[in-house]
């Protein structure tokens, strides 16, 4: 029988490092101090073990995170020294392994619990884990690893793998799910945008050459997804919305108008501009348009003609703006134009790269680099190609009178009236501004009584850049091409039309109006504003917002 070989005293009498081979020190003294050679134990693999990396901190782990376990195994052997060792150990080697495991066992439970106190300082508190429950992707264990068994830890891992497999198919189904969102919504914008919400009847009407009107009327009832709701809500909000002046104006009928022909030149059109300008300047905006009721059925059937086109001339003027078809998202406007009829053009109009005019440019040619224009306050918009435009909408309205007026609160009024109580000073102090050119290309009329003479008046307007309109009624002599009529007689030239008209507040509220007054009604004037805008907007220096000083 062989002599046993003795141990090297120098090295396994040595107190074993709690750091181990893992010992961070780099003290010359500590590693004569100290031993730091792994003990030598007896490691249990799985499956899983031979797949993964193994944990830096190996069984002495203090994480609680589940998904580490499924990401790193976790030598068990170390939290069980008392597994049996080799037949060939003798027990004084077997003991003396034992001890030194237990001591890592020990310095690994020492710093887990001193880590877990911290933790518990944080206000941080365990769950009971729950294999069954999907929601708990981060659970935090009330059983430390360093505290399983090798069963409750197999099982851990093969949950946490069960439960990350779960989280990866919720997380594939949530984004097919969030992409066939995106598909629908991008497909209904995608019709909206065309036009595509479709009438009983109107597929058909699509694939010929006739025009087909949809008469359609308000209803108590909402019917989500019915196309004629869509159209008329669509129409009667885009009438109610910038709508002012008329507020006793109520929508009682929609007309919508489906031109194939029509349809297609303005799609073309559309696609033209998007690839000109980009995607941005394509999209249409919906404006009114007003004339005469004999001219809505050939527009609708034919189109708008606008300048170079045969036949094509404005009804009132050159066209302050632009010698252009003119529109405005303020149905108020339109209404100006359309003496004793109850009927809108709503239309779909392409405006493209817009020039802002800054001053009139009284029957100007398209600017070049330019799609379209549009009035200083932008509430006019001036079309150039007929294709540009697509009537759409036919709207009747009516007036009723006294129903549904919101009048100017109490203290508005008071203020206004202590203001109007004291004109005078403010025309003193305009009067002695020093001159600018602040009104120029404006022309104003002037009806009534004002502070000063009519020739004051006239004379503080000229010094600021501004024209007065000296228009009498029956205007002139010469009777007018636009068959305007004013009083029942045929309005006359030579008529010089105002932009702005001036009225005193007496004349305004009287309960007959002037024959003056009167005259600009019929002719389609419907705004009339107070004379304190002339003097702030010239003790200011700068056109004031006209609609502040709107008479109501």
């Amino acid at each position: 029988m062989s002599t046993p070989v003795a141990k090297k005293a120098k090295v396994e009498d040595l107190p074993l490092c709690p750091y181990g081979s893992k010992c961070y020190r780099k003290n010359p003294a500590h590693f004569k101090e100290c031993s730091h050679s792994d003990p030598i134990a007896k490691v249990i693999t799985t499956d899983t073990d031979k797949t993964l990396p193994v944990c830096p901190f190996g069984a002495t782990c203090y994480r609680k995170n589940l998904l580490h376990f499924a990401q790193y195994t976790h030598p068990f052997d170390l939290l069980n020294p008392d597994v049996d060792s080799s037949d060939e150990e003798d027990e004084e080697e077997k003991n003396h392994r034992s001890d030194k495991s237990k001591t890592v066992i020990n310095e690994g439970k020492k710093r887990k619990l001193e880590i877990e106190k911290e933790e518990d300082d944080d206000g941080d508190k365990t769950e009971e884990y729950d294999s069954d429950d999907e929601t708990v992707y981060d659970v935090k264990l009330e059983k430390t690893f360093s505290k399983m068994t090798d069963d409750e830890k197999r099982l851990m891992i093969e949950r946490a793998f069960e439960l990350k497999d779960k989280l990866q198919e919720k997380l594939k189904k949530t984004r097919e799910e969030a992409e066939n969102s995106k598909k629908e919504i991008e497909q209904l914008q995608s019709k909206i945008t065309e036009g595509i919400l479709l009438m009983e009847g109107e597929t058909e009407v699509l694939k010929g050459t006739e025009v087909k009107y949809f008469e359609l009327f308000p209803e108590r009832n909402y019917k989500q997804g019915s196309a004629a709701e869509v159209h008329f809500r669509l129409a009667e909000s885009q009438f109610y919305r910038l709508l002012s002046g008329y507020a006793t104006a109520q929508v009682n009928k929609v007309e919508y108008v489906c031109n194939p022909i029509l349809i297609d030149r303005f799609n073309k059109a559309r696609e033209e501009l998007k690839k000109k300008r980009g995607e941005q300047c394509s999209y249409p905006v919906l404006a009114f348009h007003g004339t005469a009721v004999k001219n809505i059925q050939p527009i609708c059937e034919k189109g708008f003609k606008v300048p170079g086109q045969a036949g094509f001339q404005h009804a009132t003027d050159n066209g302050f703006w632009g010698r252009g078809t003119y529109f405005s998202e303020y149905p108020n406007y339109s209404m100006s134009y359309i003496k004793g009829a109850t009927k809108l053009l709503l239309c779909q109009i392409l405006q493209g790269k817009i020039f802002q005019c800054t001053q009139l440019i009284d029957g100007a040619d398209l600017q070049d680099g330019f799609d379209s224009h549009c009035s200083p306050d932008k509430k006019e918009l001036i079309i150039f190609r007929s294709d540009y435009i697509l009537p759409q909408y036919i709207v009747h309205y009516k007036i009723n009178t006294g129903e549904f007026k919101y009048a100017t609160s109490l203290a508005t009024k008071e203020a206004l009236k202590k203001k109007l109580a004291k004109i005078g000073k403010f025309y003193k102090k305009a009067v002695g501004t020093k001159d600018q050119k602040i009104f120029t290309g404006y022309k104003f009329a002037i009806i009534g009584q004002m502070i000063d003479t009519p020739l004051a008046m006239e004379a503080l307007i000229k010094r600021f850049g501004g024209h007065v309109c000296k228009n009498t009624v029956p205007f002139g002599t010469i009777p007018m091409y636009t068959s305007l009529f004013v009083n029942g007689y045929p309005a006359t030239v030579p008529f010089d039309a105002p932009t702005i008209i001036i009225c005193s507040l007496a004349e305004y509220e009287a309960t007959t109006s002037s024959t003056e007054l009167q005259g600009y009604k019929n002719m389609g004037y419907q705004q009339f504003y107070r004379e304190d805008f002339l003097y702030d907007s010239i003790i200011e220096g700068t056109i004031k917002t006209l609609s502040d000083y709107l008479h109501e």
